[in-house]
């Protein structure tokens, strides 16, 4: 049988376990905060049972829960005793660090709101002695940005598989009905030839063979294709490496019936055999009111 890989996350508060937790989520792991340690053998046992399809999944277990630091070198070890596949991970950071880090954002450390930062700040190093004492990886988030985190987690965890992978929407649109809200990047296609201007092409759309023949047929669209072409080819793994789970390429024209149509479907079949990203089309002005 094919075990369930477990990653349980563990540190100090500040280290950015919720950052590190939802990268893991977005790579394709089952993603639970702050799970009871009585609960741990019953997920782990539900999860191989009666979820065949939850292959990695991973959980947050820090001292929101009181007692923990004294279960829960017991608890990994029950676990790796049983036969699952489990990996600890604590975020550590230096003190100094961390009490900045609170300071920035006005948190109150949740051991005790009633206590000075720096003392709860070495209360919770104490505690988590036995937790991070039992890791199999320790990462150092002290000099790291969350977009370093991200970038570190995926790397040291990420699995080529459809759900762990970038989405990446091409949007076709008309400028005269406004861009698209969710763009991230847009292209103007408006300088190749207009089908709307050939009478027998007018009422057709990028769909259609003739349309396309037309667009593909200008001079200019060989060249800014290619450019187009490199330039996402080159972009879109820069993207995956800093986390980002989404992004949309708007291609616009005047009415977003033809030119901006078959450029997004060039692009759709360009990129639809990626391994980095999962491809979706929308043709805003062609299949919506």
């Amino acid at each position: 049988m094919n075990r369930t890989e477990f990653v349980i996350i563990t540190g100090a508060s500040g280290t950015g376990k919720s950052t590190a937790l939802k990268t893991l989520e977005d790579i394709g792991y089952y993603a639970v905060d702050n799970l009871p340690a009585d609960l741990v053998h019953d997920f782990a046992h539900l999860v191989e049972k009666g979820h065949a399809d939850i292959r990695r999944a991973a959980m947050v277990m820090d001292i929101r829960e009181r007692d923990l630091h004294k279960r829960f070198p017991d608890v990994v070890r029950s676990m790796k005793e049983s036969g699952y596949l489990v990996n600890v991970v604590c975020l550590e950071a230096d003190r100094d660090v961390l009490q900045k880090r609170f300071s920035e954002t006005r948190r109150v450390h949740p051991l005790d709101p009633t206590i000075p930062l720096k003392e709860a700040l070495a209360k919770e190093a104490e505690l988590l002695r036995p937790l991070c004492g039992v890791a199999d990886v320790h990462i150092d988030t002290s000099e790291m940005t969350l977009h370093d985190l991200r970038r570190h987690i995926r790397k040291r965890f990420s699995v080529l598989e459809p759900r762990g992978r970038l989405l990446l929407s091409f949007v076709s649109f008309g400028y005269k009905y406004g861009l698209p809200s969710e763009a991230d990047l847009v292209f103007d296609v408006r300088f190749l030839p207009n089908p709307f201007f050939h009478q027998s092409l007018k009422d057709l759309n990028g769909m259609n063979p003739d349309v396309q023949r037309f667009v593909e047929g200008s001079g200019a669209y060989a060249q800014f294709m290619m450019n187009l072409e490199s330039f996402l080819a080159d972009l879109l793994p820069r993207y995956a490496d800093e986390g980002r789970g989404y992004l949309t390429v708007a291609v616009g024209c005047t009415g977003g019936m033809h030119r901006s149509v078959v450029v997004v479907e060039r692009l759709s079949r360009t990129f639809g055999t990626s391994d980095i990203a999962n491809i979706q089309v929308r043709h805003r002005e062609l299949f919506e009111e």
